[in-house]
């Protein structure tokens, strides 16, 4: 299933029916519809927008917001507008869509299935769940599990605490699997713990007129033992950032399966109508100059999962990365 027909089909499930349209509902409709158009053409990273005509677009689809009977209907066709671009990170959302979400159905490594799990809320979007597990494992090996970047002033000091436990392991594991993204700043922060030289720089944000970089700076006492991240195909986005950077630099070795390949920074803005939408801000190129949209992190070690493992409460992708770890000659 291509992003366009999953997003509408989630959206259809989560927004049902709404009202029928009045002429003033329709203006609202079409002025949210001339915003997003025009939000994309002056603010799209790339000026040329990949080649898409945009104004070709825009004529072929706003006859039919005039024309929808429903605000659904208004709110399929400005999807279907966004779906053009063939990018993750853009989309409309009702205020019932975003008050009520269709709950996440994401994979909880078998070792933190019995971590509290925390209901959390940042800006416009809606509640999500975070989860947080650190532990020692068998054979002396640190472990943190995070299941989205939010909420850095929880996060952070766990974080701080679990990599301080492991000063004396073999090494360190980062489990980003399912881990849909979040606050891109939380990647440095983390990233600033297994780097020694200041300045280096994990990748960038490429905007229509200039290139924000994300630059690592080492921590008083960096953490300079082996270090393995785990990730699959719901890593997404600041997820997607640090694994790749820090493979990049070859300070971490990834294990698992090919990341999600949406890694656009991106805002939510409120449109005229009263629904949500989001875009994206920038495109994100690793230093070495690999663009993660649309083609992700690749692992060192590929690793898949199923299900069998799992209702033996085994998890090789963790085993692989302790494996692996196991065999180096940590950095003291």
């Amino acid at each position: 299933m291509n992003r366009f027909a999953w997003t509408l089909a989630v959206l259809t499930l989560l927004t049902g029916c709404r009202s029928s349209m009045t002429d003033a509902r329709r203006a609202q409709n079409l002025a949210s519809f001339d915003y997003v158009w025009e939000t994309v053409q002056d603010k799209h990273y790339d000026a040329k927008l990949n080649g898409v005509d945009w104004p070709g677009v825009r004529d072929e689809l706003r006859p039919k917001v005039e024309k929808a009977r429903s605000d659904d209907d208004a709110q399929k066709v400005i999807q279907e507008m966004l779906s053009r671009l063939n990018l993750s990170h853009y989309a409309i959302y009702s205020d019932a869509q975003l008050a009520h979400p269709t709950p996440r159905k994401g994979f909880v490594p078998p070792i933190a299935k019995d971590s509290v799990v925390e209901r959390v809320k940042f800006g416009n979007l809606p509640e999500v769940s975070l989860r947080v597990h650190s532990e020692i494992l068998p054979e002396n090996v640190g472990y943190f599990y995070l299941s989205i970047f939010i909420n850095p002033i929880k996060v952070m000091p766990e974080f701080r605490k679990s990599v301080d436990a492991a000063r004396d392991a073999k090494g360190f594991i980062l489990d980003l699997r399912h881990n849909p993204g979040g606050i891109g700043g939380m990647a440095m922060g983390m990233g600033n713990y297994f780097v020694t030289d200041p300045d280096t720089k994990l990748g960038g944000m490429i905007q229509r007129a200039s290139t924000l970089s994300f630059v690592l700076n080492p921590q008083a006492d960096p953490y300079t033992r082996p270090l393995a991240i785990l990730i699959d195909e719901g890593s997404a986005s600041t997820s997607e950032i640090l694994a790749g950077g820090l493979k990049d630099l070859k300070r971490a070795r990834i294990f698992g399966t090919r990341s999600a390949g949406m890694a656009l920074p991106s805002l939510i803005e409120k449109l005229p109508n009263g629904d949500s939408f989001q875009f994206a801000t920038a495109d994100y190129v690793s230093d070495s100059g690999k663009r993660l949209e649309g083609a992700g992190v690749t692992p060192d070690e590929t690793v898949p999962l199923t299900r069998q493992l799992l209702e033996q409460s085994r998890d090789p992708v963790i085993e692989a990365a302790r494996k692996w770890i196991s065999t180096q000659s940590p950095a003291k």
